[in-house]
Parts: C-alpha cells; structure tokens; sequence
C-alpha cells in the first residue's frame, strides 16, 4: 500500500514507518529477496522496540496483579458481610425475647402481686376513689 505524499514529520510514529519501509524497499532493491529477509538490526534500532514490549510486560503484570489483589479483596469483604449478616440475625433473635421477657415483667397481674407483696398496698373500694377535675 502506498502512503499519499504528505509531511509524515508532524505524525514521529508514521514518519518512523515511512523511513523504515523506504528503508526496506532500499535493501530489496540492492540486495536479493532472501538476504534482504535476514537483515541484521544494529542495537540502536532494537532499543526502541524493546523498550515498548518491556513497558507492555510490565503493563500487563501490573494489571494482572490488581485483578488478583481485588478479587482477594473482594472476598476477604465478602466474608465480613456474612459475618455481619450472621451477627444482625443474632441479634434480632435476642432483641425479640427481649421484648418477649419486657411484657411478660410488665404484665397487669405482675405489677398487681408485686404492689399487695412488697408494698402492702390493696386494690380501693369503690367508695375510697374520688375524682379530681382539673378546671381552668
């Protein structure tokens, strides 16, 4: 595929491409096809590239490192939810004999034994209550 007649300088990674092919086209041309296939890099024309795929290793370990680190996270809060969830239905169930234990403590007869045992005190006559009325 041939690249339109542009100022490729303005666009570096391109521009790279475009020298490299007119590079390559240049050692074809001069050279037989198969020699031009096993054409030597100088160190210099390596370091680029290698230094991308290093940078893309160590992209793709870090990535994979934070999934690991989440999922662990994700399990170790999953396991503090349960946990949670298994204390607040514990809790429910004592709060509910609670209020069981509460009614039974406050029950009319209860309140009635208590009152004639400790305090000595009886139920009145009808004769002995008298009505107040508040008037203003």
């Amino acid at each position: 595929m041939k690249l339109p007649a542009m100022d490729w300088r303005q666009f570096p990674l391109l521009h790279r491409l475009q020298v490299w092919k007119s590079a390559d086209a240049a050692v074809t041309d001069t050279q037989s096809a198969p020699a031009a296939s096993l054409r030597l890099f100088r160190a210099a024309e390596l370091a680029r590239p290698a230094m991308v795929l290093l940078v893309l290793v160590l992209l793709l370990v870090g990535s994979a490192m934070a999934v690991i680190f989440s999922a662990y996270q994700y399990r170790i809060l999953f396991n503090q939810h349960q946990n949670l969830v298994a204390n607040w239905d514990e809790l429910q169930v004592e709060w509910g004999q609670l209020v069981l234990e509460e009614s039974a403590w406050a029950a009319n007869n209860r309140i009635e034994q208590i009152a004639s045992k400790r305090l000595a005190m009886l139920v009145p006559e009808p004769g002995m209550i008298e009505i107040v009325r508040h008037e203003r």
